[in-house]
C-alpha cells in the first residue's frame, strides 16, 4: 500500500542559526509517522548563511529540498514558492524560529485524515510582551469584525491543508494579501489544533512595526470594503454638519445683522475637513494601488536556485 506523502513548507529568512535544531526535530517527526516527509525549505532573500545551511541540509537528509528565491518577497509569497513545490496531498507550514513546535504535525495530519481540508494551529498563549500580545489582539479582532467571523480569536500563521486548498492558494496569484485570509474566504472544512507558542531562544525577530502594518494593510484591503463604506459615512456626516453650521451662520446673520467673526475657528475647520479630505484620498489610493497591481498580474516570487532533489 502506497504511502502518503505529507510536505511541510518552512519559510526561512535570516534562520541561520535555528535550521540544524528544525531539521533534527522535523527529522524525527518524520521517521515517527506512518506517512511520508518532504521538507521544503524557501529562504526568502536572507542575507546570512540561511542558504547554505539549507544546502548541507539538503545534502544529509534526502527528504529535504531548498528553495532560494531571488530577494526578499515577503513570508506570504516564501510559502506559496513553497506550496508550488510541494508534492505531498497535504502541506503543513510551518515557521523557521521554532515558535510553532514541529511536534504539532501528527496532530494536524490526524485531523486532515478525519476530513477537513484545512487544519488551523490556533495559539493558546504566546511569549511576547504586553505590547505585542495586545497588538496581535488588536489585528484579530479587527479581522473577526471588519472581514472574518469564523477567525479564531489567537489567529494562526501554522496550518496544514489538503491539495484542493493548496492548488487554490498557488493559483490564486494575489501579491498583496493574507494566506490564513485567503484559506478563510475559500470555505474548506477547517479543523482547529490547539497549541502554545514557545519563545524564540536563537535570532531576533524581523517582523518589524512597519511590516506588521503593511500586513494588517494588506489583509484589510484585500478582504473588507469597510474602508470605503466608512470614507462614505464620514462624508456624509461632515457635509451634514457642515451644512447645519452654513444655516446657523445664515440666521445668524438674518437676526442680529453681521456675520460672526472668528478666522481661527475657520481654519480649525479647514484644516480639520482637508486632514479629513487628504485621508480619504490615501485609503482610495491604496485601493487603486493594489487593484493596479493585480491588473499588471506580476508573479509574486521568482526563483533563483534550487537544491537537488530526491
Amino acid at each position: 500500500m502506497t504511502r502518503e506523502l505529507v510536505s511541510v513548507v518552512v519559510p526561512v529568512y535570516f534562520n541561520a542559526e535555528s535550521l540544524p535544531r528544525l531539521a533534527e526535530r522535523l527529522r524525527k517527526v518524520a521517521e515517527a509517522a506512518d506517512h511520508d516527509v518532504e521538507v521544503l525549505f524557501v529562504d526568502d532573500g536572507s542575507g546570512d548563511d540561511s542558504w547554505a545551511r539549507i544546502e548541507e541540509i539538503a545534502r544529509a537528509w534526502p527528504a529535504a529540498r531548498g528553495v532560494r528565491l531571488t530577494r526578499n518577497f515577503g513570508s506570504q509569497m516564501a510559502i506559496v514558492a513553497g506550496l508550488a513545490e510541494a508534492k505531498g496531498a497535504a502541506a503543513a507550514v510551518l515557521s523557521a524560529d521554532l515558535q510553532e513546535p514541529p511536534e504539532l504535525l501528527p496532530d494536524m495530519v490526524a485531523a486532515w485524515r478525519r476530513g477537513a481540508t484545512a487544519v488551523l494551529a490556533v495559539r493558546r498563549s504566546r511569549p511576547e510582551g504586553l505590547a505585542t500580545r495586545a497588538a496581535a489582539g488588536l489585528y484579530y479582532r479587527s479581522m473577526r469584525r471588519l472581514a472574518f467571523s469564523q477567525m479564531p480569536a489567537g489567529g494562526f500563521d501554522c496550518f496544514l491543508i489538503g491539495r484542493p486548498a493548496i492548488d487554490f492558494l498557488v493559483e490564486a496569484r494575489e501579491v498583496h494579501t493574507s494566506l490564513p485570509g485567503l484559506l478563510l474566504w475559500g470555505g474548506f472544512p477547517t479543523s482547529l489544533v490547539p497549541y502554545d507558542r514557545v519563545a524564540r531562544e536563537e535570532g531576533g525577530s524581523r517582523w518589524t512595526f512597519a511590516k506588521k502594518l503593511k500586513y494588517f494593510l494588506d489583509a484589510v484591503i484585500s478582504f473588507s470594503y469597510a474602508p470605503l463604506r466608512w470614507m462614505s459615512v464620514a462624508g456624509a456626516g461632515l457635509a451634514l454638519l457642515a451644512f447645519a453650521y452654513a444655516v446657523f451662520l445664515v440666521a445668524y446673520k438674518v437676526i442680529h445683522g453681521q456675520p460672526i467673526q472668528g478666522w481661527t475657528s475657520l481654519m480649525v475647520a479647514l484644516a480639520f475637513f482637508s486632514g479629513v479630505q487628504l485621508l480619504s484620498l490615501g485609503v482610495l489610493g491604496e485601493y487603486l494601488w493594489r487593484t493596479l497591481d493585480a491588473a499588471r498580474a506580476r508573479k509574486g516570487f521568482l526563483v533563483r536556485e534550487k537544491t537537488e532533489g530526491r
